[in-house]
């Protein structure tokens, strides 16, 4: 009995280990800004915006505005990675990272534009220049 009862069981655990997760856009869990720590001595993202920007045949583009505050003399460079509404990326032009020098106590604003209608959010990488 007791075995048949641990089969039962062994049964159905497996085949609850067997279903597939769900799968939704909800479920991507990504933060907007990822710095690495070799820059966070230097600098602060003292703001980070977002909005739709309407274009003239119709629809819109995400836009990305951030301010970088510095607190040394410092070279650091910056890319925006685009999403759509699934979670996938969405390749565009010029994807590299983009230098910038920050001065001590200088704040510094920049601004990309996503490269498709499609783009739904974004990841913001800050690290130091290679």
């Amino acid at each position: 009995m007791k075995t048949l009862l641990f089969a039962s069981l062994l049964v159905l655990g497996l085949a609850g280990c067997a279903t597939p997760p769900e799968t939704s856009s909800s479920l991507v869990d990504r933060q907007e800004l990822k710095v690495d720590p070799d820059i966070i001595y230097a600098a602060d993202v003292t703001e980070l915006f977002q909005k739709r920007v309407e274009q003239p045949g119709g629809g819109s583009l995400l836009q990305v505005q951030f301010a970088v505050e510095a607190r040394s003399d410092a070279d650091m460079a910056w890319k925006v990675t685009w999403f759509d509404a699934n979670g996938m990326v969405v390749q565009g032009v010029g994807e590299g990272y983009r230098k910038a020098t920050l001065l001590t106590g200088q704040t510094r604003y920049f601004t990309a534009t996503a490269p498709h209608e499609r783009v739904a959010s974004f990841q913001l990488h800050l690290r130091e220049p290679r």
